[in-house]
């Protein structure tokens, strides 16, 4: 059914809810967008995006440059996305007034009330306009109906995205996702985008077009209630049956991002881009993989105008780049980046900043620097147990990094739930935080949530078709240390079914993976695990259908007719969900292939997909002080 929205002169109406619901719905929030475009006012609505960003900031250096990123973009006179605001004068001396001051949210908050406060009369306006002039298809926000089991989302990353793609097309499931963003985003390639941020709306794709029959919402996930099945978003109250936390990690830079929309984004990384045309010398600070990465693409692009050769320097805190990796790989890694005329500084921490100088603990001044880049590890972004029940003691979850303590089912470790489930860079398990890895993590949880709806016990990853955590980057150049990514020649393209490393590059680059997430690709799932197969709604799915309970309650009733085996599902596709013989046939002889290749990635990857069980991977907090970033 096609719903009009409330007009001007509906009774009662509140603007604010209204812009709310247009915030949070990604639908909505395009479609305005577009409307606001066309009307030479979209900058208002990004503002307004960029201080709810704001306002879910606690780090007090985020703060400093995210507040001062958005004067930058929206009030600085001549700011790329400037606002027709009154206040830019005020907002200035008070940016330059907190120059030398510890910034918190509120303060934050102050300096950009006013202006806030003349961008939202206008937008109320605006909004009048467009829900008088636009008719939209609200109904294809679904909520679940009663036979469903809900299953939440937060996070829209690699795992969020991979457990979305295969539980959403299930009739048994209503799928919510929950996001700061509109839209999936293929962060592998940023390092490259930084230097070429033209190229970067590809990397995107809305949340909407892979969940198609639950609902996204473009928020912040505040807090797991008491009971743990219900979740406080952005003020609303989300009841769910399996909950995934899926949140990710965050850098300091701009190598991932919480940017709703991708103008925004793009902005950004346009911004970081325009510093680096114009910068002679680029210091980045941390030499792991994104650090080198990162470095290593600055020293061999050419850039426009004045420098277009960059000398680059890059300081690492250990004694050589790439700490985790094998002795020998590190040796080659630190030999690449000097062929690229790269200053490598090891065993160096910088300690301090005074007017633009670096201080190392060697004593060494970094000064002269026109662009810095911080590439020293990411944060799990784990405050969301820590603002849960106190009553379900959530925070006893977390490690003392503020990781996600998981079983190796990827289960929380929670001394009641089984039903709240993690992957990905928020939790403890020790591997290659990649988007690979998250992408395995997504399979193995929506296969145990799908297990443990038919009463049967969850997978500990890396067995029965579950790929194991890797430990080391999927696309990494052996002859470079594992920097750059390797490139697939046609043969090898034409003939990836030979080769499990072959098959991987092939489908795991960036255009095949948003095919993917588009739901056009899912047959290449042989290189991420075994998928689950497709669940329906049987009949009398009322009485039937176990919810998830308390450890301490009877949870192992077996419910049967819940598989794709019935006559009902046997003929489902991989596009629903399911698993065919053909991809068990397929999977089962690149593990036979993968134990004959001499191809360092396949050698290295038949020795994961043998371990039966890897218990090592999730350990607590005092067995991985060497892990900590």
């Amino acid at each position: 059914m096609v719903e009009s929205f409330p007009t001007q002169q509906a009774q009662g109406e509140d603007v604010s809810t209204c812009l709310g619901e247009v915030l949070a719905d990604p639908k909505l929030l395009t479609a305005f967008e577009s409307f606001l475009r066309h009307t030479w006012s979209h900058e208002n609505l990004l503002f307004i995006e960029a201080m709810a960003q704001l306002r879910h900031e606690t780090d007090p250096t985020n703060l400093e440059s995210m507040l001062n990123r958005i004067y930058k973009t929206f009030i600085a006179e001549g700011a790329p996305l400037e606002l027709n605001v009154t206040t830019r004068t005020e907002v200035k001396e008070e940016i330059e007034s907190l120059k030398w001051a510890i910034i918190n949210t509120e303060v934050a908050i102050s300096a950009l009330h006013e202006t806030e406060k003349e961008v939202l009369t206008m937008l109320t306006t605006k909004l009048h306009e467009f829900t008088s002039t636009t008719t939209l298809n609200r109904s294809m926000r679904h909520n679940p109906c009663r036979q469903q089991l809900r299953v939440a989302i937060i996070g829209g990353g690699f795992t969020g995205f991979t457990v979305a793609s295969i539980l959403d097309p299930m009739p048994l499931f209503h799928v919510t996702l929950i996001d700061t963003k509109d839209s999936f985003e293929y962060t592998p390639g940023i390092v490259r985008k930084i230097v070429n941020p033209a190229e970067t709306s590809s990397m995107r794709v809305r949340h909407d077009a892979y969940v198609r029959n639950g609902k996204v919402i473009i928020g912040y996930a505040e807090s797991i209630g008491e009971g743990g099945h219900t979740l406080r978003v952005s003020g609303e109250t989300i009841s769910f049956d399996y909950l995934v936390i899926a949140t990710g990690s965050a850098y300091s830079s701009q190598l991932k991002s919480t940017d709703v929309s991708s103008l925004y984004r793009l902005s950004g990384l346009e911004d970081v881009s325009s510093e680096l045309n114009n910068a002679k010398k680029v210091l980045v600070i941390g030499g792991g993989l994104v650090g080198c990465e990162l470095a290593s693409e600055i020293a061999m692009h050419r850039f426009p105008g004045k420098y277009p050769r960059k000398k680059v320097t890059l300081v690492e805190s250990h004694s050589n780049v790439i700490s985790r990796s094998e002795p020998d790989q590190r040796d080659k890694a630190r030999e690449y980046l000097v062929d690229l005329g790269i200053e490598v500084v090891c065993n160096e921490r910088i300690m301090d900043l005074d007017n633009g100088v670096f201080i190392g603990t060697s004593g060494r001044l970094y000064s002269d620097y026109d662009k810095v880049f911080t590439a020293t590890g990411t944060r799990p972004n784990g405050g969301l147990l820590h603002n849960s029940s106190n009553e379900d003691a959530f925070f006893t979850c977390l490690d003392d990094w503020g990781r996600i303590r998981v079983r190796p089912t990827l289960q929380v470790e929670h001394y009641k739930y089984r039903h709240i489930f993690a992957g990905g860079d928020v939790t403890n398990v020790v591997e290659e935080k990649t988007g690979y890895a998250a992408t395995l993590a997504g399979v193995c949880i929506a296969r145990n949530i799908c297990r443990l709806v038919k009463g049967k016990e969850p997978l500990r990853q890396g067995t029965k078709g579950t790929l194991p955590a890797p430990d080391k980057p999927l696309h990494g150049i052996t002859s470079q240390g594992g920097i750059g990514k390797q490139r697939l020649t046609i043969f090898k393209k034409k003939f990836a079914f030979l080769n499990p490393s072959w098959a991987a590059l092939k489908y795991f680059d960036e255009q095949q993976y948003l095919r993917m997430v588009q739901g056009e690709a899912m047959s290449s799932s042989n290189v991420i695990g075994r998928l689950p197969r497709r669940l329906t709604l049987p009949p009398n799915a009322v009485n039937n259908i176990a919810r998830p309970q308390p450890a301490q309650s009877t949870s192992s009733s077996t419910v049967t007719s819940l598989s794709g085996r019935s006559s009902s599902g046997s003929s489902s596709k991989h596009s629903s969900g399911s698993a065919s013989s053909l991809e068990e046939f397929l999977y089962n002889h690149f593990t036979f292939m993968s134990q004959y290749t001499r191809d360092d990635f396949s050698t290295h990857n038949s020795k994961n997909i043998r371990r039966s069980s890897m218990p090592s991977l999730y350990s607590t907090a005092s067995d991985q002080t060497a892990y900590a970033h």
